[in-house]
């Protein structure tokens, strides 16, 4: 679009092509409320005021005209939904922008899975903003199916300089503080573009989060306590509040937001299931819990819209203001944040929670399947774990978080071996490595409440290898052999059965159905797990357990929870 196209319209002297009458607009610059009509001309928003005609007009009558939703930390891969599915989900809940970092396709395909998820969200009603991966592969303990190094960076980011707006999150910070050349040469690419050079680094402080933050590293979504987010944001870090399906911080940091420093503040959901999308909401959600957290409205909002736009230099995102895109949401309260009509550049496309506008992108003819599962040879008696006496290693889930413990305990022993011991919740868990077939590895977890059969999965962050959790052997076997027929999945099984299943073609992470359908399998999917004992969360819960980059807790005598940072950081080093 031309200036001087939009001058005209925004001077009143040619009719806008839809006017927005009896808003009560949220203004996010100075937190007030104005009753006025909004003009939009093409995709952006052409004047604020006494506009008296359109060639659409829309009433609003009188309810809450907002600035769309930014999501500004995620993996669409998470959502196991197909790009344009995903976008189908958020839009339906008034995010219009996301920040994605595509690091979990890019652990499985390399730059093909980076490429498709650029290409496959060109052009379509949402704004979909790319986080080059800076971790393929997450670290050297794993392995993932390629690898991403800075020579990849360079002309990947030329090619699509619009659409990458950072180097996503450095999970690395053992190797930042370490000065790994590698990682240190990515950062230095991406920031001598003027990229963004987005954080992870849980329990970071002190010296070691100064050196953090000199690698020009600017934002972290990972704190889980209060105190760890007021130091970063007093270190100018922009710190993203999460509220993910397993990991859930906005309890414990929203107390941290007060009205002299929440522009330090933001939101972002990182990995979330379309079921709790749907059910319970994206960024509307992070607003209305933290409405209910006593946050002010309009704090909130800034949270979700204008602190993040100007955290990513998105110049004409994040208010509803002349010359802004004309991406906006209804509401009809603004504490319950009932969303009554989503606007992407100017057109509706949510009406009253249906989404009545068309799905398409610049390109519709790429394929549906990538990648490929390869197991190891393996039997259901390899499945078994000689008792070697004395006691076990078992790793202690959380439910709502990501930190694990390690917990030694007597074994639960029969026949010269060890077995779960349904009891104490300690359930067997298998790790297959799928993109070689070279190994797989057996252990044991305490924590997911299932007393029956087994859960599998293909999601499994970073490096995506098969995850099966158990209470026998037979039902674990199963669970994997139908993973990998399915080509990735996620499957629940019982007595030799199969309950539920879903297939993930996509890398082995996303299914190419479409939202409802995904959501109706969903539904029946943690149904079955569920009758299984299951918590929850248990399959995002599962799908983080090979996640090496999250730190294991220390358990003090008096309750409180400290991450071994000095551990966590012998890992990384060589």
């Amino acid at each position: 679009m031309k200036i001087k196209d939009i001058i005209p319209v925004a001077l009143g002297k040619e009719k806008p092509d839809v006017l927005l009458k009896n808003a009560k607009l949220v203004n996010v610059f100075t937190g007030e409320i104005e009753e006025t009509n909004v003009a939009l001309f093409r995709k952006r928003i052409a004047g604020i005021g006494d506009y008296d005609d359109g060639k659409e007009i829309i009433d609003l009558e009188g309810m809450y005209l907002l600035p769309g939703f930014i999501n500004a930390h995620l993996h669409i891969e998470s959502s196991m939904l197909s790009p344009r599915q995903f976008a189908k989900a958020v839009l339906l809940r008034g995010t219009t922008t996301v920040i994605a970092d595509p690091h979990e396709i890019s652990n499985v395909l390399g730059l093909d899975g980076l490429e498709y998820m650029i290409k496959s969200t060109e052009g379509i009603p949402l704004n979909v903003y790319i986080a080059i991966p800076s971790a393929v592969p997450a670290t050297i303990m794993e392995t993932s199916g390629a690898r991403l190094g800075p020579e990849d960076m360079v002309g990947f980011v030329d090619s699509y300089p619009n659409r990458i707006i950072a180097l996503g999150e450095v999970m690395n910070f053992p190797g930042v503080i370490n000065r790994d050349s590698e990682l240190l040469t990515k950062i230095e690419i991406l920031r001598h573009m003027y990229k963004k050079i987005d954080g992870h680094a849980p329990g970071v402080t002190g010296k070691e989060l100064n050196a953090y933050i000199d690698a020009f590293i600017r934002s972290d979504h990972e704190c889980t306590t209060k105190e760890e987010a007021l130091e970063k944001i007093s270190k100018g870090m922009q710190v993203f509040i999460r509220e993910g399906t397993a990991a859930k911080n906005l309890d414990a940091l929203i107390e941290a937001v007060n009205p002299m420093n929440h522009h330090s503040f933001s939101f972002c959901t990182d990995d979330r299931e379309p079921l709790d999308i749907l059910k319970d909401g994206d960024i509307d959600y992070l607003v209305r819990k933290s409405i209910e957290k006593r946050i002010d409205p309009i704090i909130a909002i800034r949270m979700a819209t204008i602190n993040t736009a100007r955290y990513y230099n998105l110049r004409s995102m994040g208010a509803v203001a002349p010359g802004y895109k004309a991406d906006m949401i209804v509401v009809d309260d603004l504490e319950k944040m009932n969303i009554r009509m989503v606007f992407k550049d100017s057109r509706m496309v949510v009406k009253d929670g249906v989404f009545i506008d068309k799905m398409e992108g610049v390109y519709n003819d790429l394929p549906k399947k990538f990648g490929k599962v390869v197991l190891p040879e393996f039997s259901v008696d390899d499945l078994k774990v000689k008792n070697k006496g004395g006691k076990i290693r078992v790793i202690k889930i959380y439910e709502g978080s990501l930190l694990t413990d390690e917990i030694i305990v007597e074994p639960e022993v029969e026949n010269g071996f060890v077995v779960p011991d349904i009891k104490n919740d300690i359930i067997k868990i298998a790790i297959f490595e799928r993109h070689t077939g070279t190994n797989f590895s057996i252990g044991f977890v305490k924590g997911f409440g299932i007393k029956r059969g087994a859960v599998g999965t293909s999601v499994g962050h970073d490096s995506h290898n098969i995850g099966i959790i158990g209470t026998n052997d037979k039902d674990m076997f199963i669970a994997v052999k139908e993973i990998e027929k399915m080509n990735g999945g996620m499957v629940v099984v019982e007595n030799g059965k199969i309950l539920a299943r879903l297939p993930l073609p996509i890398a082995g992470l996303m299914t190419d159905k479409n939202l409802e359908a995904v959501v109706e399998e969903l539904e029946f999917l943690e149904e079955k797990m569920r009758e299984l004992g299951g918590i929850d969360a248990t399959f995002m819960t599962l799908s983080f357990l090979q996640l090496a980059v999250i730190p294991t807790l220390k358990i003090t005598n008096n309750g409180l929870v400290n991450v071994n940072k000095q551990e966590y950081v012998d890992l990384f080093v060589k």
